[in-house]
């Protein structure tokens, strides 16, 4: 596929479809308050009879995303599951199937936002004061405004000491609700892995937070499954590494590219350099997320 079909509103693309894995951050909501229409949109699609699965790389469990979408006002009647990169994380830190996980340990050096430590909860994992005591690092979320120089004397010691590092949020870029933008737990992920650690990542674009989507999707075939999503990185490459069609939204953080393009030619122009850089294209793109 070498073009990809720019629509007007989700409706003209939506009746083709019975289930959607949608991105949150960026396509319903910039952290603290819904996108216009967003709500709309997803009743609108929710009226279609299909599923619906939010899929975030929130490094923190599902529920609390639930939570947090409810008082944002999108309710749980509008979707049927919430998948979380965090909560892909957590399973596979209790179950250690995942060769991956299977050894790591129990000691662990965690980073999160606010110090939270409710990402080891219920899981047999003693979280350590220092990186010197740790079996594996587990970086689960950095707060807003972060600067890699905090970070840097656990992950060079982390890294002299082979640690493997668990990244529960692959994210690089932070957009915080005033439009700003910062460092996310993925680019922290990549720094450890230029200092010659191993980082292993859990959520958009990898498959096994995709697994976990499916299996909320009732076992859909994967032509009846639309992944929507406003970045080519995660989104659209984690869409396209599973079978499914996908939709880029080209307001979120590709929005600067797109900025300029006033007619479809422009807009495909500026679509194909995007995906020139990032390997991923989408089958459709709609400016946001509108009924």
């Amino acid at each position: 596929m070498n073009v990809t079909t720019f629509a007007d509103r989700l409706r003209d693309i939506a009746p083709r479809y019975r289930g959607f894995i949608i991105d949150q951050w960026g396509v319903l909501h910039d952290g603290g308050e819904p996108y216009p229409d967003a709500i709309d949109c997803l009743t609108a699609l929710r009226a279609l009879d299909v599923r619906i699965v939010l899929l975030s790389n929130s490094g923190k469990r599902a529920e609390h995303n639930r939570e947090r979408l409810a008082e944002m006002g999108i309710g749980s009647e509008l979707f049927d599951a919430v998948v979380t990169s965090g909560e892909a994380c957590w399973r596979a830190l209790d179950d250690r199937t995942d060769a991956a996980f299977a050894d790591l340990g129990n000691r662990c050096f965690l980073w999160s936002r606010g110090g939270d430590l409710a990402h080891a909860d219920g899981l047999d994992l003693e979280v350590v004061d220092r990186a010197e005591e740790a079996e594996f690092l587990y970086l689960a979320g950095v707060p807003d405004h972060a600067e890699m120089s905090a970070y840097l004397d656990a992950l060079e010691i982390g890294a002299r000491r082979g640690l493997p590092l668990i990244c529960a949020n692959p994210d690089i870029t932070a957009i915080y609700p005033n439009g700003g933008r910062g460092m996310a737990p993925g680019a922290v992920a990549r720094r450890y892995e230029e200092l010659g650690g191993k980082s292993i990542y859990v959520g958009k674009p990898h498959r096994p937070v995709y697994q976990l989507c499916l299996k909320e999707l009732d076992g859909l075939p994967r032509e009846a499954l639309l992944g929507i999503g406003d970045s080519l990185e995660h989104d659209i490459a984690g869409g396209n590494g599973v079978g499914i069609d996908t939709m880029l939204l080209t307001h979120g953080v590709h929005r600067e590219a797109f900025a300029r393009a006033e007619d479809e030619q422009a807009k495909q122009a500026a679509l194909d350099e995007l995906v020139e850089r990032y390997g991923a294209r989408p089958r459709f793109a709609l400016t946001r997320f509108l009924w």
